[in-house]
């Protein structure tokens, strides 16, 4: 059973959630403290998100909820205990004022953490209250899924289990056969001195571009592309599929996207021309 913290006065237990992921706790805390990820990441759950103040003892924000139509604002306060692998997720204003969901943390390896979530609600009746927690129950499942799977791929990527953010640099060109054939197989990654590039059709052209992203090192290989950006699901990340610029984040930038040449006899050619540094 999920470690019963009491929290302030007046709220109910709602119920309780707990499992094992497979990140350590280095990985889950920085999963913690990384609010910029919850719109893009947990869109299901989440519409917009705009940060208020941070810091070591965490982060607090205004949070817009779906659906987006008729969307709900709340302020959420994250905030870590001093003297315990524990956090409280308070909400502030907004729908469930005074709600509050305590996280314990226990690592049981190096690769695994044990996650134990109290659900407090500031609701008198217990079946109401009860009724709040299966809700809060399968919307976490459904958040731990996604937080788990971010976590293990960032944890490789940083082992070097991964690829690598692209960098700049000279490479050979790459032939890719019939242009006709190629986009038969269209989205299609093909690997380039170990280093991976999806090549896609947008508007009928042929575009390619690294599948790392140079945040922190999400994965682009199903990434939606929008407006000409391919956007990272992690953080939502923007980059420009003509020059790789960023435009809400201009320092973070990813490697210019390759060219796609087809030949007078129907063939393509996967080049790269003089790229600036990310």
């Amino acid at each position: 059973m999920a470690a019963i913290v009491q929290p302030a006065a007046g709220l109910r237990l709602a119920g309780t959630y707990e499992r094992t992921v497979a990140a350590s706790l280095e990985r889950v805390w920085e999963n913690v403290h990384d609010w910029e990820h919850l719109p893009s990441l947990h869109s299901a759950a989440f519409c917009e998100i705009e940060l208020e103040e941070q810091g070591p003892w965490g982060w607090r924000a205004r949070v817009q909820t779906p659906p987006r139509d008729a969307v709900q604002e709340l302020v959420i306060e994250l905030r870590r205990e001093d003297d315990a692998e524990r956090y409280h997720a308070r909400t502030l204003r907004g729908p469930g004022t005074g709600a509050d969901t305590v996280t314990t943390l226990t690592p049981e390896s190096g690769v695994a953490t044990r996650v134990e979530v109290a659900f407090w609600v500031p609701v008198p009746d217990r079946a109401q209250a009860e009724a709040i927690g299966k809700g809060m129950i399968a919307l976490y499942t459904q958040l731990w899924d996604e937080d788990e799977a971010m976590m293990i791929h960032r944890q490789a990527f940083l082992d070097g289990r991964a690829p690598g953010v692209a960098r700049p640099g000279v490479r050979a060109s790459v032939a890719l056969g019939a242009e006709a054939e190629l986009r038969t197989r269209l989205p299609v990654v093909i690997d380039v001195g170990g280093e991976p590039f999806r090549i896609l059709e947008v508007d009928g052209a042929l575009v390619a571009h690294s599948t790392v992203c140079p945040h922190l090192g999400g994965p682009l290989d199903d990434a939606a592309v929008e407006d000409g950006h391919v956007i990272c699901p992690w953080h939502g990340y923007r980059f420009s599929l003509r020059d790789g610029s960023n435009p809400e984040h201009p320092r973070c930038r990813m490697l210019a996207p390759a060219q796609i040449e087809v030949d007078a006899s129907g063939d393509a050619l996967l080049t790269f021309g003089q790229q600036e540094p990310s």
